[in-house]
C-alpha cells in the first residue's frame, strides 16, 4: 500500500475526497476494537488489522481500475458489463446486505447509548421501551431527513467534524492510562498477545471495519478529470487514517480496561469511567452515528434503484421517465445505467431503507453478532471476493494474477469458517440465559445438581472468563 503524504499537501488534491471516504469507512466498528484485541491478542490482532488494511486497499484499487478500462461509474453496472446481469444481481443484493447490516449496527449504537443519556437525565431506569424510542425519535428527527440528500458532498462537514471526533476518542482512550483507576493495579503479565482461537471471532468484524467498497464509487464519481487519477492515494490515506484510529482505540481500549473487565463487550462505552468526559463521548457518539447513516443510505439506494429499474417493464420505465430530464436520458447508457432516481421513488427508497433497520435495530441487542454476521457474510463477498472475480474477468492481462485470486481464495475461505463460527459462538453465548431458564423451572430438590452438572457442560464450551462471571452468578 503506497502512501504519499506530498501529494496530499499539494493545493489541488481532493481533501474532502479523503475525508468523506475516511468517514465511510470509520464508524459502529470502532468501538469494537478493543473486543478483538481481547479475543486475538495484540500482536494478531494487530497482524489482522494490517493484512485487512492492505486487503481492501487492494480490492479497492483494482474495481477503480476495472472500472476505468469498463467506463463504469458503479459497481452493479461494472459487474454487468463484465460478467452480465446475474453478477450485477449478486453485487446488487450483496451490497444492500452490507449496508443494511452497518445501518443496523449505527441504530444499535445510538438506541443503547442514547438510552443511557435519556435514563441518567431523567432518571428513570433503562428499558427496551427507552431504547426503542431513542432509535425512532432520532431516525424521524436527524437521520432521514439528511439521508434524503442527493450528494454525497453535500455532508462533507458532517465528515470533517466525525473525522475530529474519531481522533478526539482515540486520546480519550489513550489518556485513560493516566485517568483509569485500573491502572493502579494494572499487570502486564496478563495480556494477552496471540490467541489463534479468536482469529475467526475477529476477522468478520475487523474486515468489515474496512470496508468502503460500495461507497468507493460515490466518491470516485464526484472527483473531477483534474483530481480522478489521485484515487489511489485517497484511498490509501483514508485507509491509513483510519487504521489509525483503530488501531490506538483498540490496543490501549484492550490494555487499560482489560484490568478492570474479565471480559470486553462489544461497545466499548460501555465500561468507560461514567464521568463529564464520558457523558460527551455518549453524545458524540450518538450524534455521529445518527449523521453517519445517511452515508450509508447514498449507495444503499442506489443498489435498490438499479435491482428495481433492471426488472420493471419497459412499457413502465417509459411511462415513468417521460418527465425526467433531457440530462438524465444522456447519462443512459447502452446497458441502461443510470444515476438520477425519480424524487418520489427516491424518498420512498429512502425510507424504507432507514425505518427498515431501525425496527430490526430494535429486535437485535448484540452489536458483535451484528458486526460479525454482516462482515462474514456480506462483507467478504463484497469487499474480497467479487472485486477479485469481477477484475480477473475485466483485466485478465492488466493486473497481478496471483494476488486477486489470492484474494478472491481468502474471502471464499472466511466467509465460511467466519459465517460459521459467528453462529456458534452466539449460540454458545445464549446459552447462560438457557440455564437460567431451565434452573428456574427446576424442582427444588434437584436444583443444585442441575446447576452443577450444567455448569461444568457450559465450562466445556465458552471462555474462561465467563466460566468465572457464570460461577459468580450462581
Amino acid at each position: 500500500m503506497h502512501l504519499s503524504l506530498n501529494k496530499f499537501l499539494q493545493p489541488n488534491f481532493p481533501h474532502k475526497s479523503v475525508l468523506s471516504l475516511s468517514n465511510a469507512i470509520v464508524g459502529a466498528s470502532v468501538l469494537s476494537m478493543p473486543y478483538c484485541f481481547q479475543q486475538c491478542g495484540i500482536i494478531l490482532a494487530t497482524v489482522l488489522m494490517v493484512v485487512c488494511g492492505i486487503l481492501t486497499s487492494y480490492s479497492c484499487k483494482i474495481l477503480i481500475a476495472s472500472a476505468q478500462a469498463t467506463h463504469s461509474t458503479t459497481y452493479e453496472y461494472l459487474s454487468l458489463r463484465v460478467l452480465g446481469r446475474t453478477m450485477k444481481v449478486i453485487v446488487e443484493l450483496s451490497s444492500i446486505g452490507l449496508l443494511c447490516g452497518s445501518i443496523v449496527a449505527y441504530q444499535m449504537i445510538v438506541g443503547d447509548l442514547g438510552s443511557v443519556i435519556i435514563s441518567q437525565i431523567f432518571d428513570v431506569t433503562n428499558s427496551p421501551v427507552i431504547r426503542a424510542c431513542v432509535m425512532l425519535v432520532l431516525t424521524c428527527t436527524i437521520s432521514f431527513p439528511l439521508s434524503l440528500s442527493e450528494r454525497f458532498d453535500h455532508l462533507t462537514p458532517i465528515s470533517i467534524q466525525s473525522i475530529i471526533f474519531y481522533l478526539l476518542f482515540c486520546i480519550y482512550t489513550f489518556a485513560q492510562i493516566w485517568l483509569s483507576p485500573g491502572m493502579a493495579t494494572f499487570d502486564v503479565d496478563k495480556l494477552v498477545y496471540w490467541r489463534w482461537t479468536g482469529l475467526f471471532v475477529s476477522l468478520p468484524i475487523v474486515s468489515l471495519s474496512f470496508s468502503c467498497q460500495t461507497m468507493l464509487f460515490v466518491v470516485y464519481t464526484e472527483l473531477s478529470d483534474s483530481t480522478s487519477h489521485a484515487i489511489n492515494d485517497i484511498i490509501d490515506l483514508s485507509v491509513t487514517l483510519v487504521g489509525f484510529i483503530y488501531f490506538i482505540v483498540g490496543l490501549f481500549g484492550y490494555t487499560i480496561f482489560s484490568s478492570l473487565n474479565e471480559y470486553i463487550p462489544g461497545n466499548i462505552m460501555q465500561i468507560y469511567p461514567k464521568d463529564l468526559i464520558q457523558q460527551i463521548f455518549l453524545w458524540g457518539f450518538v450524534f455521529n452515528c445518527t449523521t453517519g447513516i445517511p452515508f450509508m443510505v447514498n449507495p444503499t439506494r442506489r443498489s435498490l434503484f438499479t435491482l428495481w429499474n433492471d426488472r420493471v417493464q419497459s412499457n413502465l420505465c417509459k411511462y415513468l421517465y417521460k418527465t425526467i430530464s433531457l440530462t438524465f436520458q444522456q447519462q443512459q447508457s447502452l446497458f441502461g445505467e443510470c444515476h438520477l432516481i425519480p424524487r418520489q421513488l427516491f424518498v420512498i427508497l429512502t425510507a424504507v431503507i432507514v425505518f427498515t433497520s431501525t425496527f430490526m435495530a430494535i429486535c437485535i441487542p448484540n452489536l458483535e453478532f451484528a458486526l460479525a454476521l454482516t462482515g462474514a457474510t456480506s462483507g467478504q463477498l463484497i469487499c474480497y471476493i467479487l472485486p477479485a472475480i469481477i477484475t480477473l474477468y475485466a483485466l485478465p492481462h492488466g493486473i497481478d494474477i496471483f494476488k486477486t485470486k489470492l484474494l478472491m481464495i481468502l474471502g471464499i475461505v472466511s466467509l465460511v469458517i467466519c459465517t460459521i463460527m459467528t453462529f456458534e459462538k452466539e449460540i454458545l453465548e445464549n446459552t447462560p440465559m438457557l440455564l437460567s431458564t431451565i434452573k428456574t423451572s427446576s424442582l427444588s430438590s434437584t436444583s443444585e445438581l442441575t446447576d452443577e452438572c450444567l455448569f461444568r457442560t457450559y465450562q466445556q464450551y465458552i471462555r474462561p472468563n465467563d466460566t468465572c462471571a457464570l460461577r459468580g452468578n450462581h
